[in-house]
């Protein structure tokens, strides 16, 4: 008479083992997954709150006023609110290849402009500085 042999279950064991590995190897790669999503997002708003204070600088400098009489002003752009604090002059120089004409004289004159903003919804901030160089008549210079 053969004995039957009692199996002791080694199989079952060590393929309840390796499918944990494989569901924990799954969770971390999802987590990470996760976290490379959100890293890009922050960037893609930190990118578009770059872009539009580069649009904000722009809109100074499409009016000379604001090189005439220098401000602080607010902009919106794509409804962020960026502050501006008024143009500041660094310096001028005569400006080369003009004489004087009627008593006018040109100067080079050279700005820095500044843009700031938070987005409330991402959180994201971005400060943008330009430097300019306008000519101008002297008196405009501070």
């Amino acid at each position: 008479m053969m004995r039957v042999k009692r199996q002791r279950g080694a199989v079952l064991f060590v393929s309840l083992i390796i499918l944990v590995l494989i569901t924990l190897f799954v969770a971390s790669s999802a987590n990470i997954s996760s976290s490379d999503l959100r890293i890009v997002g922050n960037f893609q708003n930190k990118m578009s709150l770059s872009q539009s204070a580069q649009q904000a600088i722009e809109m100074v400098l499409s009016d000379v006023n604001n090189f005439t009489t220098p401000v602080a002003q607010t902009i919106t752009v794509n409804g962020i609110a960026f502050s501006i604090p008024a143009p500041s002059c660094l310096g001028w120089s005569p400006a080369q290849g003009y004489t004087a004409v009627n008593s006018i004289t040109l100067y080079d004159t050279n700005w820095l402009v500044t843009a700031s903003a938070t987005d409330g919804v991402t959180g994201a901030t971005a400060t943008l500085s330009q430097g300019v160089r306008i000519r101008l008549p002297t008196s405009y210079c501070p």
